[in-house]
This record gives structure tokens, C-alpha cells and sequence, in this order.
């Protein structure tokens, strides 16, 4: 196939979804230089945002897909069942928010780890379990040692 051949499709919910979660880095960083442009201000935001911001950039051309002209082959759109897998875990991380003081940042970041696991399609619990448990050791452990509050925990 030669260079412009083919229709060009673009996903604009994808491209939104990018163009907000851009908008929400920048102003949340310029919000943060506006209070105070002292370094331990900005010590995790700006490097944060910075790369925040590379991310969607790398990501933006994969919201282009130029189609094979004559082929019946279409850009996949999402299908119900994808959209429910979305609500799902949408419903989970709402629950994983709510809990959090109740039942503790370490059980609850395990349990949402799981069911977001099982919800995108792994079906080997051990991998599940043991996936869960190294990231949520970890996220406590570094969150805890980069910032010091007195998050509640449950068993960590």
C-alpha cells in the first residue's frame, strides 16, 4: 500500500479522553507553579506532568488508523460488552474510594487490584493473588516512603 492510500479514521472518543486528561495535567501543574515555585513544591508535580504529558503524546497517533482501501476490515468500535467491562471498573474504583478508610489503603488497593484484574480478563488466580499483592506491597511502601501520611492500613 503506498503513503495516503486508504481512508483515515480517527477515534474521537479516545483522542478526547486524551485531550482532557491533558487539560487536567496542565492545569493541576500550573496550579501547583502558581502557589509556589519552591523545588520541594514542585518536586514530584512538575517531573510528573512532564511525563504525564510524553505519555499522551506517544499515545495521540494511535488515535489515527488509516484503513486498507478495499478491505472489508474496519476500525474495531467498542462493543457492549467493552463498555460494560468500562462501567465495571468504574463501579470498582468508586468502591475502592469509598472504602479506603474503612477497611484500609492496603486492603483496599489489594481488592481493586484483583477484581480490576479479573474484570480486564485474567483467569489464573494465582497470577491474580500474587500480581495484587507485589503491587500493592510495593504502591505502600513507596508511596509511604516519598510522602509520610498517616495513611490508615489494615495488615501492611
Amino acid at each position: 500500500m503506498q503513503p495516503g492510500q486508504g481512508r483515515l479514521v480517527v477515534m474521537w472518543g479516545h483522542l478526547a479522553l486524551l485531550a482532557v486528561i491533558a487539560g487536567v495535567v496542565v492545569a493541576y501543574w500550573m496550579d501547583a507553579r502558581a502557589t509556589s515555585l519552591k523545588v520541594n513544591n514542585l518536586l514530584l508535580v512538575q517531573p510528573a506532568s512532564v511525563l504525564a504529558l510524553m505519555l499522551v503524546a506517544l499515545v495521540v497517533p494511535q488515535c489515527f488508523k488509516r484503513t486498507v482501501p478495499g478491505a472489508d476490515e474496519e476500525v474495531p468500535a467498542e462493543s457492549l460488552s467493552d463498555l460494560g467491562k468500562v462501567a465495571a471498573l468504574a463501579a470498582c474504583f468508586g468502591a475502592f474510594t469509598t472504602t479506603l478508610e474503612i477497611v484500609g489503603f492496603d486492603v483496599a488497593t489489594f481488592l481493586f487490584m484483583i477484581a480490576a484484574l479479573f474484570i480486564c480478563g485474567e483467569r489464573r488466580w494465582w497470577l491474580n493473588l500474587s500480581f495484587s499483592a507485589a503491587f500493592t506491597m510495593l504502591l505502600i511502601y513507596g508511596y509511604g516512603a516519598l510522602i509520610p501520611f498517616p495513611f490508615p492500613l489494615t495488615v501492611l
